[in-house]
């Protein structure tokens, strides 16, 4: 038999077993929660490998914040497994708008885009430019047609001046005519060889019958033998100053012709001379 002493030391020796073993216990069991634990959570949050209908889709995680839906069918598996090597799925990115063409009302959305070229968006929103459509030439040609230069008017030329078909003794006395008036305060006189016709013609007559002075509203005359342009100015600026200075008329003719008579005197008219009488016209209009 043992001693009293001996058994109260192994009922002390056990008494202090027991505590340490509960410790142990809970030790264990709390590790085997910690490894458990985190194992659990990952085969929970692991998508799943069963099969699932395509026309399903299912929702990844990119983030804490944002929920993608992803459209990718799920590719459909035969009853026997198969012995390939699976093919890590790529987490689908959110989708970008692609900018397409405006339909046009009417087409069907089902028939396959024609080939008709469209207006392609450009990067800005003020930046959209659109080319002109270019008709095509006909007959095939590619050449631009070039256009046929129109020929300008020539410039129109004025018609030469009229110079009066003036002599020189008639150019001169419508020169001291013209000069005088100008002095008077009119505009400088036109020629017109139409007027100095008429003139000529006039003084011719007046030569012939001796009748070299008259006046007009607007035209006169003066004649005399031998007369010069300066005599002939001066007899119509004296007699004629109203017709000869008038503003009012704007172009002259002057005309001078010439005609020979004879006198007579003495007794029975035996001595007789010739002389020549010179008559001047100046026609205005």
């Amino acid at each position: 038999m043992s001693a009293p002493g001996a058994t109260r030391a192994r009922r002390g020796r056990r008494a202090a077993e027991t505590p340490s073993r509960l410790k142990r216990t809970l030790v264990a069991i709390g590790t085997v929660i910690l490894v458990i634990t985190p194992i659990s959570w990952i085969l929970l949050h692991e998508p799943q490998s069963d099969q699932a209908d395509a026309s399903i889709p299912y929702v990844t995680r990119d983030d804490d914040t944002y929920i993608t839906a992803s459209n990718e069918p799920v590719v459909q598996t035969s009853d026997t497994p198969s012995t390939s090597t699976p093919t890590p799925r790529v987490t689908p990115t959110k989708p970008t708008r692609t900018p397409s063409a405006t339909p046009t009302p009417g087409d069907d959305p089902t028939r396959t885009p024609s080939s008709r070229p469209t207006t392609v968006p450009t990067d800005g929103p003020g930046d959209q430019t659109s080319t002109p459509p270019v008709e095509p030439t006909r007959g095939g040609d590619s050449h631009s047609t070039t256009p046929t230069p129109v020929p300008s008017k020539p410039p129109t030329t004025q018609p030469p001046t009229d110079d009066g078909s003036m002599s020189a003794d008639e150019q001169q006395l419508f020169s001291l005519i013209d000069d005088a008036r100008v002095q008077n305060g009119c505009a400088p006189l036109g020629r017109d060889s139409d007027l100095t016709g008429g003139a000529r013609n006039e003084a011719g007559d007046r030569a012939d019958s001796g009748d070299v002075s008259s006046t007009e509203q607007s035209k006169a005359s003066a004649g005399g033998d031998d007369m010069s342009a300066q005599a002939a100015f001066d007899r119509l600026k004296n007699n004629s100053s109203g017709t000869v200075l008038n503003c009012g008329l704007r172009e002259l003719g002057v005309g001078r012709d010439t005609a020979r008579y004879r006198t007579c005197g003495g007794l029975l008219n035996l001595f007789c001379s010739y002389h020549t009488r010179v008559a001047w016209v100046a026609d205005f209009r």
